[in-house]
C-alpha cells in the first residue's frame, strides 16, 4: 500500500525529508528537481463558489451581465483552463462547489442555465456545495442528469427514498496524466440539510472516514496521485489534510478564502502534513470566478510532492474569453433586460453591503430586508424582526433599485412568517449567530428592533455581550429573558435551518403569506427615497481594542 510505503520511507529519512519540505513551503519549492522528474507533474486548474456570476464582476465587485469589461467570468475561466491544455497534457481542470445561487441569471433561470454553460465548460469534475440543494434534491437531480461534468462526493449516501438515490454521483474517479493515474475523491458539503432545503433522506458520512476509505480503494488500483475536491471550508480542509494519509492536494470551498500575497488566510498553496508527515497542498480560489487557482506539482517517483508552485490568478478584463460562452452570456442577458427595466424606488444610503458585508455586520441588505419585514408584521404586534446574513447574496447600492437588482440580493423567495419567542430563545440565537471564526459568517443575524453587541474574543456560547430591544421612536431597553416577544422572520429560520434549532420552538402566529423580495419591493416603494436608516444594530467590541 501506498500509505505503508510512504510512512516506512518517511521514517528512514525523517530528518532530512521534513527539512526539505519545510524549505520548499518557506521558499517556494525549488529543491529536489531530479527526483521531481522521475515522477512528473501535474497542473490543477480549480474555480469554487462561483455563485452563478457567469459574466464576472465589476470593480465594485458587483455581479456583471455583460462580460467585455468585468472580472472573471465563466468564458475567461474556459479560456484560461483551454490554454493550459494548450501548453502541456498534465493538466486536471475542478470545481469545488456552490456554482449554484447569486445573481439574477440563476434567480431567474435556476438549474437549467447552469447546465447550458456546463455543457460548455472544460472542468473534468466538480463536487456539490451547499447551495446545490437549495432547490432541494429533485431539481439537484435533474441538473445533474442534464449537464456532463463527473460529479463525485465519497461522503454522500442518499437513501432510497432521496431523488440522488441512483444518480450519476460517484465517490471517486481516475484520471490518467501523462501515463500516472490521478484520483480525484470529492467531499460534498454535509450541512445542507440544515444550511439548505436537501430531503431528510439525503445522509452524509463522516468526511475524514470517506476520505480515508476512497484513498484505499484508490491505492489498491495503484493510484499515487490523489486530489481531494472538497466543499467543506478552509479550516476542516487543513484539519483532513493533517488527519488522512496519501492525499497530495485539497482543492477546496465554501469559506470564499483567498490565498495569496497579503491573504489573512495565508499564502497559496498552503502546506500541511499528513500523519506520517508528507506535504498536503490545501488550496482555494476566493468566489464568483473572480479568479482561477493555478497549481502545479511535481512528485518523486513514489508519488510524493516534492515541487510545488501556483496562484490564484486574478481574470482581469483584458484576459482572453472564449467567444462560444461570451456570446451564450450575452443572450442570457438579454432575457433579463425586463426585470432591470422595472423600477421599484430608490436609496441614498451609504453602508457596507453584499455577500461578504453581510456576514461581518451589519450591513443596507440586511438593514433594508429586516426593516420591510418588522413593517410588514408590526400591524400584528411584531416588535423584532431577524434574517440569517446568508440570506444576503448581492448588494443593492445606492441610487435607483430595480426588480432585478431585489432578485439578485434577495434569491431565496423565503415567505415572512411571524412567531412568538422568549427573550431567553433570542438570545440563544443571537449567541448561534456569531458562534463562528471571528463572530461572523453566513449565519449571523441582521435585525430590526433590535441591538446586539457581540465580543467575538470570548468563547463560542458566550458572546453576546448585551442585547436590547429598540422602540419605533428609538428607545432603548434591555431584553428580558422571560418576556415573550413577537418575531417576523423568514420562514427558512422558523424551520430551524441554518443551525437555528432553537427557532423551531416559536409559536406560530398569523399574518398574510409573502415572499421576502415582495415585502422588499413593497417596503422600499413606500419609503422611497430612502435617505437613511437607524445604525448601530451590531457592535463589535474587539475591533475597538
Amino acid at each position: 500500500m501506498r500509505n505503508g510505503r510512504r510512512r516506512g520511507a518517511c521514517l528512514l529519512r525523517r530528518g532530512a525529508t521534513l527539512a526539505l519540505w519545510a524549505l520548499l513551503a518557506a521558499g517556494g519549492a525549488q529543491a529536489g528537481g531530479t527526483e521531481a522528474a522521475r515522477g512528473g507533474e501535474l497542473r490543477l486548474l480549480h474555480t469554487n463558489d462561483t455563485h452563478a456570476h457567469l459574466a464576472g464582476l465589476d470593480a465594485q465587485g458587483q455581479a456583471c451581465f455583460t462580460d467585455e469589461a468585468c472580472r472573471g467570468g465563466m468564458g475567461r475561466i474556459a479560456a484560461a483552463i483551454d490554454a493550459a491544455r494548450r501548453e502541456g497534457d498534465n493538466v486536471l481542470a475542478l470545481d469545488a462547489g456552490d456554482q449554484f445561487q447569486g445573481t439574477l441569471f440563476y434567480s431567474v433561470e435556476k438549474w437549467p442555465v447552469l447546465a447550458e454553460y456546463a455543457r460548455r465548460m472544460p472542468y473534468d469534475a466538480m463536487t456539490l456545495g451547499n447551495h446545490e440543494f437549495d432547490e432541494g434534491c429533485g431539481p439537484l437531480r435533474r441538473f445533474l442528469d442534464a449537464q456532463p461534468i463527473p460529479v463525485v462526493a465519497a461522503n454522500l449516501a442518499p437513501e432510497r427514498a432521496c431523488p440522488l438515490f441512483g444518480s450519476r454521483i460517484k465517490p471517486f474517479l481516475v484520471r490518467n496524466v501523462q501515463g500516472e493515474k490521478v484520483g480525484i475523491v470529492g467531499l460534498a458539503n454535509d450541512r445542507v440539510t440544515a444550511q439548505a432545503q436537501a430531503c431528510p433522506q439525503t445522509r452524509f458520512l463522516d468526511a475524514a472516514e470517506s476520505l480515508r476509505q476512497a484513498v484505499t480503494a484508490l491505492e489498491a488500483q495503484g493510484v499515487r496521485r490523489i486530489v481531494a475536491l472538497s466543499h467543506l471550508g478552509l479550516s476542516a480542509d487543513r484539519t483532513l489534510a493533517r488527519q488522512v494519509d496519501g492525499v497530495d492536494v485539497i482543492v477546496g470551498g465554501h469559506t470564499h478564502a483567498y490565498l495569496g500575497p497579503g491573504a489573512a488566510a495565508g499564502q497559496y498553496p498552503l502546506v500541511e502534513h499528513s500523519p506520517s508527515g508528507q506535504p498536503v497542498l490545501v488550496v482555494t480560489a476566493a468566489w464568483g470566478t473572480r479568479y482561477v487557482g493555478d497549481l502545479v506539482v511535481s512528485f518523486d517517483a513514489r508519488g510524493i510532492p516534492v515541487q510545488w508552485r501556483g496562484e490564484a490568478r486574478e481574470l482581469r478584463a483584458e484576459a482572453p474569453r472564449r467567444e462560444d460562452i461570451s456570446a451564450l452570456t450575452a443572450r442570457h442577458a438579454a432575457e433579463l433586460e425586463r426585470y432591470q427595466a422595472h423600477k421599484v424606488g430608490r436609496h441614498d444610503v451609504e453602508a457596507p453591503d453584499g455577500m461578504e458585508a453581510c456576514r461581518s455586520g451589519e450591513c443596507f441588505g440586511g438593514m433594508l430586508l429586516a426593516d420591510a419585514f418588522l413593517a410588514y408584521a408590526r400591524p400584528q404586534g411584531a416588535e423584532v424582526a431577524l434574517l440569517n446574513g446568508g440570506s444576503i447574496r448581492a448588494a443593492i447600492p445606492p441610487g435607483e433599485v430595480d426588480r432585478g437588482r431585489l432578485l439578485a440580493a434577495i434569491p431565496f423567495g423565503n415567505v415572512v412568517v411571524l412567531r412568538e419567542y422568549t427573550g431567553n430563545q433570542l438570545l440563544q440565537a443571537l449567541e448561534h449567530g456569531v458562534a463562528g471564526e471571528g463572530g461572523k459568517g453566513p449565519a449571523l443575524l441582521q435585525v430590526a428592533g433590535l441591538r446586539y453587541t457581540v465580543d467575538a474574543v470570548r468563547p463560542a456560547g458566550s458572546r453576546i455581550v448585551s442585547a436590547d430591544m429598540v422602540s419605533a421612536e428609538g428607545r432603548a431597553t434591555p431584553l428580558e429573558t422571560e418576556r415573550r416577544y413577537r418575531v417576523a422572520l423568514p420562514a427558512y429560520l422558523a424551520r430551524g435551518g441554518d443551525g437555528y434549532g432553537m427557532l423551531r420552538d416559536g409559536r406560530e402566529l398569523p399574518l398574510e403569506p409573502m415572499k421576502d423580495v415582495d415585502v422588499a419591493e413593497a417596503y422600499l416603494e413606500a419609503q422611497s427615497p430612502l435617505t437613511r436608516m437607524r445604525r448601530g444594530r451590531i457592535c463589535r467590541t474587539e475591533e475597538s481594542r
